[in-house]
């Protein structure tokens, strides 16, 4: 009897221990990354590697330098905001949050900033074009992960919205969260905004980003010249600095007459 208690003993010990890491002995991120890696793929083995490699290499309990492979599917509100000379970039929300610790009771992932708003790069370049941008990136940004686009097939860069320039949260990064909230119903005059605000990195900047003014913003609109043109009141004012206490922008000259 006591043999087979023995047994039994060492049998669950064996169980227990092969859940730790072999580094650490522990269970940790690179523990539970690799028991999840037969759950997804990209469908590149080299992205693969690089994906698990991140994870393996992260031994600690808050996977901050893992990258993972985030389904197309768990990005709403995508946007176009630019195309630059690697691909097209967009902005979205990212349902599920980025990973923020391990939840060692559960065997899971607690997630942070759901509906967080991320960066989508597009790469239409080679996949080994991808790969090289990949390890070229994550050196210097902070990089959540890696997708595909269902339709297109195109690999995309998952990041956050610091602004790359400034390699902070500048001018360009407020304006950008806000794509979302408006538009002028026409694309290539969104995309010229759009432009105009993404070169607005600092305050003496800001007065040559243009921005969308919703027509009930102005009163007092009066007839002054031939071919259209009109005066008003702009009940908001013009931008003048981020306000970082009310987290909005600050303006100047309200109810102002352009």
């Amino acid at each position: 009897m006591d043999y087979f208690i023995q047994n039994i003993t060492e049998l669950i010990k064996s169980l227990y221990v092969d859940e730790r890491c072999v580094k650490c002995n522990n269970i940790c991120c690179a523990k539970l990354f690799q028991q999840n890696f037969k759950n997804w793929t990209s469908g590149n083995n080299d992205i693969d590697k690089i994906i698990q490699d991140t994870q393996l290499l992260d031994h600690s309990q808050y996977a901050r330098y893992a990258l993972e492979w985030i389904p197309f599917d768990r990005f709403c509100n995508i946007k176009c905001i630019v195309k630059d000379e690697f691909g097209r970039v967009y902005i979205a929300n990212w349902i599920d949050g980025r990973i923020n610790n391990l939840d060692n009771k559960n065997k899971n992932w607690i997630r942070k900033d759901q509906n967080m708003l991320v960066v989508l790069k597009y790469f239409d370049y080679s996949k080994d074009g991808i790969l090289r941008l990949i390890k070229k990136i994550t050196g210097f940004y902070k990089v959540y992960g890696v997708s595909q686009d269902s339709e297109t097939k195109n690999y995309i860069m998952v990041q956050d919205d610091t602004c790359e320039k400034c390699n902070y949260i500048c001018n360009v990064t407020h304006f950008q969260r806000n794509f979302k909230n408006w538009t002028s119903g026409n694309d290539d005059i969104d995309r010229l905004i759009h432009n105009t605000q993404l070169s607005s990195h600092r305050n003496y900047q800001i007065s040559k980003a243009l921005e969308w003014i919703p027509y009930d913003r102005l009163y007092d609109i009066k007839w002054i010249a031939k071919d259209k043109v009109y005066r008003a009141n702009w009940i908001d004012g013009y931008i003048n600095k981020w306000d970082n206490e009310n987290q909005n922008w600050k303006r100047k000259d309200q109810n102002i007459l352009p």
